[in-house]
């Protein structure tokens, strides 16, 4: 939507007395961005702020399943991403391809920015959390996620692809 376009749809809205306000509308009332844990904005279709101040989601990249943790810490927004790669081979199973996987997970500890570890139950967990230092926005919490992947995202690539050989 242009800007023209949009001012045309806001200025039909508030012609017309049987439609309600627009969303569009309503935006240009409000000062600052829209904090998922303090928007108290009471505009129409707009959902309430979320009352923990905790906002997750799931998501895959690479064919790695993520999960995102957004929330503030003394007053501070805060993003923890946890991935799950998959199983660490046993040594019965596949001695060489375990040795790879144990050298590029040190690699990707000394170098990507995540916590990298093999839980006793031998699943490799990729773990990291980055300050926001913004306001808690959807486009912070998206732009901190991205941040962490694209520094790991090498080994992420080169871990999926050790694990998958035969």
């Amino acid at each position: 939507m242009t800007a023209t376009s949009a001012h045309i749809f806001a200025g039909r809205a508030s012609a017309d007395p049987t439609v309600g306000e627009s969303v569009l509308a309503s935006f240009s009332r409000l000062a600052g961005p829209l904090e998922i844990d303090r928007a108290d904005t009471g505009i129409a279709n707009l959902p309430p702020a979320r009352p923990s101040g905790v906002l997750r989601f799931r998501f895959c990249f690479r064919e790695v399943p993520f999960e995102a943790r957004a929330e503030r810490r003394q007053n501070r927004p805060v993003l923890v991403l946890t991935g799950d790669l998959g199983t660490l081979p046993f040594s019965i199973e596949s001695p060489a391809r375990r040795r790879r996987l144990r050298k590029v997970l040190a690699a990707a500890g000394l170098f990507s920015g995540l916590r990298w570890e093999v839980t006793p139950a031998q699943t490799i967990r990729a773990s990291g959390e980055i300050d926001l230092g913004t306001a808690l926005t959807p486009t912070a919490i998206i732009a901190g996620t991205a941040t962490l992947l694209l520094r790991s995202r090498p080994y992420i690539e080169l871990i999926t692809a050790v694990a998958g050989e035969p």
